[in-house]
């Protein structure tokens, strides 16, 4: 079997299995010339993507062991997972039983893997790659210098033409280059050299960048028997729940955003995400919520899930709820009302009120989803109306000179003569906004007419600033908008 990809050239060997390899087939090579060496061979195209994808998906199912887990993808067979493992081996009962726990798990999925711990990651990378015993290999602190010695110079993860050019010149191993230079080898080989070699000695800091960010708050559940039927695995979810629950009032918290996880025994993970549009740490809650999602989800759980695993990506301070006497919070909760609808409807089927801290009125509020809408930091000035026009609506306006209230306005072909105002509110332009924000200061009224019906309008500019004046506007004649009601 071999993979192939066409290019400059023609169609080439992309990647090839053992089979392919014994009867002399090397990538690169054309199909023509492949089948002319071995007719019988099965050709398939070659998906780069995919197979990206596919490494992705398991470099978070080996979230498993620890939260940190991180995709290399590569040339064919140079394929890497990198896991930072620091805290979590007494969870697996060390180090070495955690090596073979990964091991077994790979072989189970039917995946042939070199598997290496190390204080760093060059390290790491370079024994799992290059060394010659192929069993998983636990490389502790103080023997990390000898084992670096040994390592080709390939293991630094260089450009091959450096490597092959160090190869040259008899320096065939990690140890060859300590002695040297450092300035003499960045001047030969590039600085990158220098930088592989002191990350993998531990001098520099090499990052990790893991497919998904380490959640502080996490409950597990590991479980015996895969989990298969739909009950089960609710089941679970609420176990799992209340632990997540039991941490967050360690700390005083409640969570915003939870992922679910449940990963199965072949391989794939699935998630599922849940949102609270105010902090919560009631397990029955958060159940009730994840069965809403795995309900529409219609979870394929294959041949079982064996880990489920709630985390709190989000968290927010929770302040305790008063109670009444019969220690019931009573009545509905508008908050707990919106997330199940959220949960059941989908993303953003849910929109609900929210506050801006912004002292212009079109801007102190706005439409958010429901999971995204947070407890407002501000609150809602009592003298706005409850209705706020989409786009202020200009009007015909004659009031007193210079800031006063307007006496009558002409709005939609109606006159309307102003009884009572209150007013002005007087706010300035919010320059920090950019494009579609005030560029005048402005005059707010609230007024009701003479048949009792109330408007909120605002005078936009002042009358003799000339510093208000602006393209489109005269500050010597200001203009007038209704932009709410009520």
């Amino acid at each position: 079997m071999v993979l192939t990809r066409s290019g400059a050239g023609g169609v080439r060997l992309y990647a090839l299995d053992s089979a392919a390899a014994s009867q002399g087939l090397v990538p690169g090579m054309t199909l023509s010339d492949a089948r002319a060496a071995v007719p019988d061979i099965a050709a398939r195209d070659a998906e780069p993507e995919a197979d990206k994808a596919a490494l992705g998906r398991l470099a978070r199912w080996c979230g498993r062991w620890t939260p940190w887990t991180a995709a290399r993808p590569a040339d064919p067979g140079e394929d890497s997972l990198l896991l930072e493992t620091t805290g979590c081996e007494r969870v697996h009962g060390g180090e070495a039983a955690l090596l073979a726990d990964i091991a077994a798990h790979m072989a189970r999925l039917g995946l042939t893997a070199r598997i290496a711990a190390a204080p760093t990651i060059g390290l790491a990378w370079g024994a799992a790659r290059c060394l010659p015993d192929a069993r998983p290999l636990a490389i502790p602190a103080a023997d990390a210098p000898g084992v670096l010695a040994r390592l080709p110079v390939a293991a630094l993860r260089i450009d091959p033409d450096a490597a092959e050019a160090l190869d040259a010149l008899g320096l065939r191993h990690a140890g060859d280059l300590l002695p040297l230079r450092r300035a003499d080898l960045a001047r030969r080989f590039g600085v990158d050299l220098v930088r592989r070699l002191d990350q993998a000695r531990g001098l520099e800091p090499e990052a990790l960048d893991p497919v998904l960010p380490a959640a502080r708050l996490r409950a597990r559940r590991r479980y015996a028997e895969p989990l298969t039927g739909e009950d089960q695995i609710l089941r679970a979810a609420g176990q799992t729940a209340e632990d997540l629950c039991a941490l967050l009032e360690q700390e005083g918290l409640g969570a915003r955003r939870v992922l679910l996880g449940l990963y199965r025994v072949d391989g794939r993970l699935l998630e599922v995400r849940i949102g609270a549009g105010a902090p919560v740490r009631d397990a029955a809650h958060l159940t009730r919520l994840l069965a809403e999602r795995i309900a529409r989800a219609a979870l394929d759980t294959g041949f079982g899930v064996e880990i489920v695993e709630a985390a709190a990506l989000t968290a927010d301070p929770l302040r305790p709820a008063q109670t009444d006497f019969t220690e019931e919070t009573g009545g509905a909760d508008p908050d707990r009302l919106a997330d199940r609808l959220a949960a059941r409807l989908g993303e953003g089927a849910v929109l609900r009120a929210a506050a801006r801290a912004s002292h212009a009125p079109e801007q102190a509020s706005f439409w958010a989803r429901a999971e995204d809408a947070a407890p407002a930091a501000v609150r809602p000035d009592s003298r706005r109306p409850l209705l706020m026009l989409e786009r202020p609506e200009p009007v015909e306006a004659i009031s007193q000179l210079p800031d006063g209230p307007p006496r009558l306005f002409v709005w939609r072909r109606v006159r309307h003569r102003v009884a009572r105002a209150d007013g002005p509110e007087r706010v300035a332009p919010e320059w920090w906004r950019g494009e579609g924000a005030a560029r005048m200061t402005r005059d707010y009224f609230r007024v009701e007419t003479v048949e009792g019906r109330r408007f909120y309008l605002y005078r936009d500019g002042l009358h003799g600033r000339d510093d208000d004046r602006e393209e489109g506007g005269n500050s010597a004649d200001p203009r007038w908008f209704v932009c709410g009601a009520g």
